[in-house]
């Protein structure tokens, strides 16, 4: 039994995935922090799928990018999960989680998440049948650099994210073959992460627990201040 967390933007999702069937997904996006609801979550969850903690084998986690903060509350606790239960852990890059929500889509998927100040998480992923392929890697950059890439393509493209969803209106704009993935594919969900996990976990390629960390792809505003008022990197 694989116990998925996603917590990488306000959408807090856990989910139960044993063999072929999800057992259990509670995905909610609410006013709480993920520090509130996080563990009652999932202590929730276990309770109403008849599910013990010696059953679960095994721990996911989104590692980003996307919120600092939530990436850390998700991953300080996947981290104890999977040290107190004994149990391997595995870390899925955020976009790739939610391509997985695409499986078998014969279109091009663009993962937005946003970066803040005009700019985002870019991504974009292709499937074949089962395989899925990342056409380009993760990079920070102005949406308009994303839209016009996309666009030079040619053909249909699939946004999805937070950041599809904070520009969804530029994005239409931009061109009659761009598409707003549906409500319940274009945010990230626990059921799609452990199912990107899975297969990683069959393999026996896990992370270590001790030092597995966020991928969160550029500095926090928080380092960059301090770089700029004290003229040294900030140790975190």
């Amino acid at each position: 039994m694989l116990l998925a967390i996603e917590t990488s933007s306000l959408v807090s999702s856990v989910a139960l995935l044993h063999e072929d069937s999800l057992r259990a997904e509670l995905t909610i996006q609410a006013k709480l922090t993920h520090s509130e609801q996080l563990m009652p979550h999932i202590a929730d969850m276990l309770e109403k799928a008849s599910v013990k903690k010696n059953q679960i084998d095994g721990v996911a986690v989104s590692i980003g990018p996307g919120s600092f903060t939530g990436l850390r509350i998700g991953l300080a606790s996947a981290k104890a999960l999977s040290f107190g239960w004994q149990v391997p852990i595995v870390g899925i890059e955020t976009p790739q989680a939610l391509a997985w929500n695409f499986i078998g889509m014969s279109y091009p998927v663009c993962v937005l998440i946003d970066a803040q100040k005009g700019n985002v998480y870019a991504s974009t992923y292709l499937w074949h049948e089962w395989d899925l392929e990342e056409c380009s890697p993760i990079s920070v950059m102005p949406l308009t650099d994303v839209l016009a890439t996309c666009k030079s393509q040619s053909g249909p493209v699939v946004f999805c994210g937070d950041g599809a969803i904070l520009y969804q209106e530029q994005i239409k704009n931009a061109c009659p073959a761009f598409y707003l993935a549906p409500p319940t594919m274009r945010i990230p969900r626990a059921g799609s992460l452990a199912m990107a996990a899975v297969r990683r976990l069959d393999a026996g390629d896990c992370d270590d627990c001790m030092t597995l960390t966020p991928a969160y792809k550029r500095r926090s505003e928080a380092e960059v201040l301090w770089e700029k008022r004290h003229g040294e990197k900030l140790c975190l």
